[in-house]
């Protein structure tokens, strides 16, 4: 029966040195959880550092009243999905017992988790060991109880391996959800020479050089006998001592090291039954632990000791017991491929494979579901002939989802021709839509328009469906991302109107998102559609198109040159992607969010955000990223940014799209203007073509491409009736377009604007805007317009190095006198000819730089730092 109080820990075998101050670290969460001030400490190092002792000798301070819950990730070759959560399987209340034991969806898993640590006695204690092997799922739950914690009457514990999360691995994200004032971090470190003495005695230089410290290291060392005589490998001090026990229990520490993590003593009474009575050596001797429910090694590298040391043959043949068991027993398809591969039995695998991505699928393990498809479509022969179209199709969304579109491509054109070979017209339809999809994100915005169109060919002689609204709104999509305005309102009409005969509310919420955009784009003031959108998507349960109705405001007001609402507008996405997981968009509009740093000359920031964001998207989100990062290497005039300029100007040309092609000719046009170079003419006049006879209505990329073109000196005969600064450039009125970018904060715009006056005093502003943000190539383009005009040019300030102790911006630099000065944001934002939202923005950043929390501490710590000038 279900004990709440119940305590599932050990008694810490052995003595702890030098982690005093993590312990009583988790004593103080402890207390603060109890007040139900939740709390969260992240336990990180190296293997055998001692992660696993810390966290078990503070839960056996806390006595046998302590409610506690122990979850452990897999070491297993594709996790199992929920892993940790379901090792409380037994240990918890009924709802939730049972929602495990059923397979309940996360979102209900989630939901009666956070009640389960409500429960009495308070507060629950939630560990969750090895984190950084955790599945999709289960980073997924953190991620809410992360976001959650303050509510909770809970302390949760989370322990991992730096190591094992190189940069861009998700848990970085998750961990980044963790509210700063409710958590604490051990980074725990190797034990001192003294710490290591007191426990070998005159043997501590041999053991500490063999060792580095490393507390499981020492502990083997020291157990093994072999302190005074250190083995090449601690491997070979743990295999010793394996070796010196009796048969049957060298046979359970083999039996045991093929499983990871833990053995379950159900499956262990099967395959061994005598078991129990060989444990008791292993178990004094401290290799292994025994509880109710499991079977053990004390650590992790004991186990891969073990492991390594067990001939491949008797590995097979333990692995092929333990299948024999799981097959029998119904036991979760991950452990059964991970055994099914290790007994080299391929017909099980080809058969559990499926069966587990999809249950992963459903579980939102989406890295898991890709991994367990893709091993799947090597066995794709051994499958029933109607079941393989399936199988390829699922392998391309999971691909999809993981940001393979390389991947996903090749399954998905296999699928279409294993349904049309089946005569499954209706499946092959559904999927060359899915593969117009694929193609834009990967960057094929012409082979994405084909593909639409050829999917509505294949579904409408069908009649009327579901997936036919969703292949006109499918091409709706993409025809609006290329400008083709009408033929996009008309395709999405036909979109709304099958949508609400057959009561498709996720397709007419798509499908709104597509008109929104395309009114945003022919009108920065026409909100009301994409609102709409966002909030039919939100409550029909469709997070993907809510988030990107809210992209399209950001871009739609950048591109309007009008940052403000665009920052709004991109908070507030960021903060629904996050809530929602829509980690896609999210990395998208993230890059848009650095895109505004850019313009408003917090170049660091930018290229920091941007770089963060690189590798993590999709193609489509790669191209937006390389494209800030070639706009702000033009701006620097960074050697290498001619080439980054051409390599972005190949990806967007592949696309087809105005938005994408636009932004990099006029990089293109702004990289000729300062160095002084031909202007790309005839890119220009060929991008016009797009519009073809829509020029009197070409929305903001074309009323954009116009005004760089006015810049390059070319009529491509758009309409210039465009808001500012667009409209005053396509008149080629640059002033009154250098003051449209300096009302809205873009000082280098307004500085490239007024190069091209012939007037003294804005040449030398533009001279010292540009010194000022570090733009040698505009800095030397407004030098040579000086000289040219027989004019002086004004010394510029002695060379000092761009670095300083805080690490601040140009911009930032020019913020912080005045910020010391005592202005107020409102008169920052005056005197510096910025918006009071960037002013806000910048003091900010410069508080969080300086590490400080209010004006009067940041004026301090400037004049510490000799940032400012002093009396």
């Amino acid at each position: 029966m279900f004990d709440p109080a119940a305590t599932y820990v050990l008694t810490a075998p052995v003595r702890l040195l030098e982690r005093e101050e993590g312990l009583a670290t988790l004593s103080s969460a402890h207390r603060a959880a109890a007040a139900g001030d939740g709390r969260v400490v992240l336990v990180s190092g190296e293997p055998g550092i001692g992660k696993t002792a810390v966290v078990t000798s503070f839960l056996a301070s806390l006595g046998e009243g302590a409610r506690v819950l122990l979850g452990t990730c897999d070491d297993l070759s594709i996790p199992r999905p929920l892993g940790p959560i379901r090792d409380l399987t037994g240990r918890v209340s009924w709802p939730l017992d049972a929602a495990l034991r059923g397979g309940a969806a996360p979102h209900e898993i989630q939901a009666l988790l956070i009640d389960e640590l409500e429960l009495t006695p308070r507060p629950t204690v939630l560990v969750l060991e090895d984190v950084h092997w955790a599945d999709e799922a289960t980073l997924d739950l953190v991620t809410v109880l992360l976001r959650r914690v303050r509510t909770l009457p809970a302390l949760l514990v989370l322990t991992f391996r730096p190591g094992e999360a190189p940069p861009g691995h998700r848990l970085h994200a998750v961990l980044g959800a963790v509210p700063p004032e409710r958590s604490a971090t051990l980074a725990l470190q190797p034990l001192s020479r003294d710490a290591v003495a007191t426990l070998a005695g005159e043997d501590a230089d041999a053991v500490y050089a063999a060792s580095g410290g490393n507390a499981f290291y020492v502990t083997e060392l020291l157990a093994s006998g072999a302190a005074a005589d250190p083995p090449p490998s601690v491997a070979n001090a743990v295999v010793g001592r394996a070796s010196r026990l009796a048969d049957d229990a060298r046979s359970l520490l083999e039996l045991v090291s093929i499983v990871p993590n833990r053995m379950p003593t159900g499956l262990l009474d099967a395959v061994m039954p005598a078991w129990a009575a060989a444990a008791e050596e292993p178990e004094r001797r401290l290799l292994l632990e025994v509880d109710a429910t499991s079977v053990r090694f004390r650590h992790e590298l004991a186990r891969h000791a073990i492991r390594s040391s067990v001939p491949v043959a008797t590995r097979r043949r333990l692995h092929r017991e333990i299948l024999a068991v799981l097959l029998d027993t119904a036991g979760d398809p991950a452990d059964v491929v991970h055994h099914a591969e290790g007994a080299g039995d391929e017909d099980v695998v080809a058969e559990y494979a499926v069966v587990a991505a999809r249950r992963a699928a459903a579980l939102h393990s989406n890295r898991e579901a890709y991994a367990h498809y893709r091993r799947a479509t090597t066995f794709l022969g051994r499958l029933p002939t109607g079941e393989r179209a399936t199988v390829l199709e699922d392998f391309a969304n999971a691909a999809y989802l993981m940001g393979r579109a390389d991947e996903a491509l090749p399954a998905i054109d296999r699928a279409i021709a294993h349904h049309r070979a089946e005569g499954d017209e209706p499946a092959a339809g559904r999927c060359i839509r899915i593969r117009s999809r694929l193609q834009w994100y990967e960057g094929d915005g012409r082979g994405a328009r084909r593909s639409a169109r050829e999917a509505i060919a294949a579904l409408e002689p069908l009649g009327d469906s579901a997936e036919l609204a969703r292949a006109y709104s499918g091409l709706a999509q993409v025809e609006m991302l290329a400008s083709r305005f009408d033929e996009s309102l008309a395709s999405s009409a036909r979109a709304v109107a099958l949508a609400d005969r057959l009561g498709d509310r996720r397709t007419r919420a798509h499908a709104l998102v597509n008109i929104g955009s395309v009114r945003i784009q022919l009108d920065a003031a026409d909100t009301a559609t994409l609102l709409e959108a966002h909030a039919a998507a939100d409550e029909a349960g469709d997070p993907h198109e809510a988030v990107r109705a809210l992209i399209a405001l950001t871009y739609g007001h950048l591109c309007w040159g009008m940052p403000d609402p665009a920052r709004q507008w991109g908070e507030r996405a960021r903060a629904y992607a996050r809530e929602h997981e829509v980690v896609s968009l999210g990395s998208y509009n993230n890059v848009l969010l650095a895109w505004l740093c850019l313009r408003a000359g917090d170049w660091d920031d930018a290229e920091r955000l941007t770089r963060h964001e690189l590798d993590r998207g999709a193609t489509v989100t790669q191209i937006l990223a390389r494209t800030v990062l070639a706009e702000l290497a033009v701006r620097r005039g960074d050697p290498d940014a001619v080439e980054l300029l051409a390599d972005v100007a190949a990806r967007t040309d592949r696309t087809g799209e105005p938005k994408r092609i636009g932004p990099v000719l006029e990089l293109e046009v702004e990289w000729a203007l300062t160095r002084g170079t031909p202007m790309p003419t005839a890119r220009l006049e060929r991008a016009a073509e797009v519009f073809g006879p829509r020029r009197d209505r070409p929305g903001h990329d074309g009323a954009r491409l116009a005004a760089w073109a006015a810049v390059a000196g070319v009529e491509l005969g758009i309409a210039a009736d465009a808001p500012p600064p667009f409209g005053a450039m396509v008149r080629r009125e640059w002033r009154a377009a250098a003051d449209a970018f300096a009302a809205v904060g873009w000082r280098y715009d307004r500085a490239l604007m007024l190069s091209l006056l012939d007037d003294e005093h804005a040449l030398v502003e533009a001279l010292e805007t540009g010194r000022g943000l570090g733009a040698d190539p505009l800095t030397k383009r407004v030098a040579r317009r000086l000289r040219e005009l027989g004019l002086r040019v004004p010394p510029g300030p002695r060379r000092t190095t761009r670095a300083n102790p805080a690490g601040l911006t140009a911009r930032q630099l020019e913020v912080l006198p005045l910020l010391v000065e005592g202005l107020t944001n409102a008169e920052i934002a005056e005197r510096l000819v910025v918006s009071p939202r960037t002013a806000e923005h910048h003091v900010a950043a410069l508080l969080g730089k300086l590490g400080a929390s209010t004006r009067r501490e940041a004026a301090r710590r400037a004049a510490e730092l000799q940032l400012v000038a002093t009396d």
